[in-house]
């Protein structure tokens, strides 16, 4: 008798997130084409695809997703974990999108913009306990927002805004470890206090001019949101309330500095 040995080697893992909730992409209309040829994954989960026997030579990926802007992007190996190759893509939602509600977005220009994201203040899903170190591998121990819940924490970046709401720190979870605890990627850079908020990350894109866009879903009477964005070298926060400030937009109006890892002192308005 003959035995028939098939292996499968992953070529790439792709996790499509939703900017406007960091949250997976819950809609399976997608289409994937690599060097401009079309290429079709397996499905492992909501937002997640696998594809596997395609080499691993670098290449251009497109994906269309309806309701949602077309995404490119370089895959390169070199910069990828050989042993899981994960890269998690953040679609925008298109103007004309209604799944999971309509957007409100927010435009403008601002010179030397590295990055903006925000966070929604009024939907913190849990709160940050303790920090303690197993093997060398830093543990979070959390809060659940609700007395008999649990956390769920999908292995990707949160935020965590200190109770003064001036330091605000990005952290990626590893794994889950159990109800109330997760493994951390690296460790955290701040001492942080009992019960400050963890929150899920809402991207916006800055471009190489300095131009931005971020857009949130328009699913509640109050939407009240902090900015968090870097401009030369410098981190600010900004309040703002998407129903009553929308369109373009003076990011720096508003806007105050907070305290980075360099520790400074001037803390002030802008």
């Amino acid at each position: 008798m003959v035995t028939t040995v098939i292996s499968a080697k992953l070529t790439l893992a792709v996790r499509l997130v939703d900017t406007t909730t960091g949250m997976e992409l819950t809609e399976t209309d997608i289409r994937f084409y690599f060097n401009g040829v079309h290429v079709y994954p397996m499905r492992e989960g909501t937002g997640t695809y696998i594809f596997i026997n395609m080499g691993k030579e670098d290449f251009l990926m497109r994906i269309c997703a309806y309701g949602f802007d077309d995404a490119e992007l370089d895959i390169r190996y070199d910069t990828l974990d050989h042993r899981l190759p994960l890269i998690d893509v953040f679609l925008m939602p298109s103007e004309k999108n209604i799944i999971g509600g309509s957007v409100i977005k927010i435009n403008g220009n601002l010179p030397k913009l590295e990055f903006i994201e925000a966070i929604n203040l009024s939907h913190p899903i849990a709160a940050f306990q303790s920090v303690t170190t197993r093997k060398d591998i830093p543990m979070m121990n959390l809060l659940p927002m609700t007395l008999a819940g649990g956390v769920a924490l999908d292995p990707m970046a949160y935020a965590m805004l200190s109770n003064d709401r001036m330091r605000y720190e990005v952290f990626t979870v590893q794994e889950q470890d159990d109800a109330t605890s997760v493994m951390l990627k690296t460790q955290l850079k701040f001492t942080h206090e009992f019960n400050e908020k963890i929150f899920r990350i809402i991207y916006g894109r800055a471009g190489p001019e300095g131009d931005f866009i971020l857009k949130v879903r328009d699913d509640e009477d109050v939407l009240q949101y902090l900015l968090y964005f870097r401009a030369g070298g410098r981190e600010f926060i900004r309040p703002i309330d998407f129903h009553l400030e929308n369109g373009e937009i003076d990011l720096r109006e508003g806007a105050t500095e907070i305290v980075t890892l360099e520790g400074k002192e001037d803390v002030k308005d802008e």
